[in-house]
């Protein structure tokens, strides 16, 4: 039996959207009804109808209606089936789209009740405006989303979901490394500009925080250091790749209680830098993250402490715990 379809009237009475702006996003993007009936009418799938209400909300989270249609019709069935299940389940916090317009700016701040933004609508957006290399939307994005979540729940929420989407999306050749690279670049913009506004509130013994040897990436480090620095707690951000004779002397210098150190590539188990650091004649707690670090990991010796962390959340209290680094 052919799927049952649906006259842009019906849809636009379901989903609250004007038939006017249906037409066109048929006529100029292509986000449309999908099947002609025997008289050659052209009606919505069930699939058109959810395809349809992503790109709602994408629009009225600010992304360009070019650009929106862009990511929606990339998408395939089962991933927006996902995205409009997950709006519906919250859909005490949606918002008419048309009530805020569909400029390139961001307008309309969550639900009528001021509930934050579905997080997962936010990532798309976010993927959207990478693939249309639009930096003012994205720079938009990042900072909405923090003025709506401390900037720990919205990496956790947010931010990593995006950069793992934008990354799985370059991996499978759907976009250019040029969208994966803006994405990150403007993020890391972003968090250092809270760290800069939290400088004065910051005080005490510096976290450092550093990636291993031969680790690359590190905005996880950054989304940490903007975290405690807005927990008052100071950082010292190394980056990515730092030599362990660097980072001793770091340590050394600063005689610093903690030091956070991240691995997304495999450790050994018998980590190197435990060696160096049975030099340590201070109190000096490493903790580590990241899927790099090998669950049998030994520790090091002396008055090092090693602590693991699993999470975001997990590092961030460790670090600013009464019983960690204030101590």
């Amino acid at each position: 039996m052919p799927e049952l379809g649906w006259p842009v009237g019906a849809v636009s009475e379901r989903l609250g959207i004007a038939a006017p702006t249906l037409r066109s996003w048929d006529r100029r993007h292509g986000v449309g009804p999908s099947v002609r009936t025997g008289g050659n009418h052209r009606r919505y799938t069930e699939l058109d109808i959810r395809r349809v209400a992503l790109m709602g909300r994408l629009t009225g989270q600010g992304v360009p209606a070019a650009s929106a249609a862009d990511s929606v019709l990339a998408m395939d069935a089962d991933s927006i089936a996902a995205q409009v299940d997950a709006l519906e389940a919250g859909a005490d916090t949606e918002m008419d789209p048309l009530e805020h317009g569909t400029g390139g700016g961001l307008v309309g701040e969550g639900g009528a009740d001021g509930a934050p933004d579905d997080p997962g609508v936010v990532v798309e957006a976010i993927v959207a405006a990478a693939r249309a290399l639009d930096p003012r939307t994205l720079a938009e994005l990042y900072r909405r989303t923090m003025r709506r979540r401390e900037v720990g729940q919205a990496w956790v929420e947010v931010f990593a979901p995006a950069l793992r989407r934008v990354g799985d999306l370059w991996s499978e050749g759907r976009i250019g490394v040029q969208s994966e690279h803006l994405t990150s670049e403007l993020l890391q913009s972003e968090l250092r500009a809270v760290v800069r506004s939290n400088r004065l509130r910051v005080a005490g013994s510096p976290v450092v925080l550093a990636s291993a040897d031969d680790e690359q990436h590190h905005l996880p480090l950054l989304a940490l250091e903007a975290e405690l620095a807005r927990n008052g707690v100071a950082g010292l951000f190394l980056g990515p790749r730092v030599p362990v004779d660097a980072l001793l002397s770091a340590l050394r210098e600063t005689q610093a209680r903690a030091v956070f150190l991240w691995a997304s590539l495999a450790r050994p188990a018998d980590e190197p830098l435990w060696r160096d650091l049975e030099d340590v004649d201070w109190p000096l707690e490493v903790v580590i993250g990241g899927p790099g670090w090998p669950a049998d990991i030994s520790a090091p010796e002396g008055p090092v402490v090693l602590t693991r962390v699993a999470d975001f959340t997990t590092a961030v209290r460790t670090l600013t715990s009464p019983g960690g680094l204030a101590r």
